[in-house]
């Protein structure tokens, strides 16, 4: 019993370790106002387990490099999500390499 009680309390302790970078990365982004809508006024409220389990049942990164077109011979980067609903893989985001710097590309709707 004394061994269970201490993995669970190992696997908490590396949980909240792991969580707090996130955290902070997102309070940041917030504080700076680098997405609409979040500002230095919003609030977060983490729970564990997670309060939802969001729209995404895996979150990926997947590079590549750009053949033709506008970006021609660039290095880009996508980060995705498949879906829970439908189990497919959405782009959620699209980034590319200019001249040493990662600029990310707006969704065209």
């Amino acid at each position: 019993m004394k061994k269970f009680v201490l993995v669970i309390f190992i696997v908490l302790l590396q949980t909240g370790c792991a969580m707090a970078p996130k955290v902070h990365a997102i309070r940041s982004a917030a504080d700076d106002s680098r997405f609409q809508g979040m500002d230095n006024n919003t609030r977060l409220a983490v729970s564990i387990p997670s309060a939802h389990s969001g729209p995404y049942g895996s979150i990926d990164q997947f590079n590549f490099t750009i053949q033709e077109g506008r970006y021609k011979d660039q290095n880009a980067s996508a980060i995705m999500g498949k879906s829970r609903r439908t189990g497919e893989w959405e782009v959620l985001m699209m980034m590319v390499d200019q001249n040493g710097k990662w600029i990310s590309l707006t969704k065209s709707d």
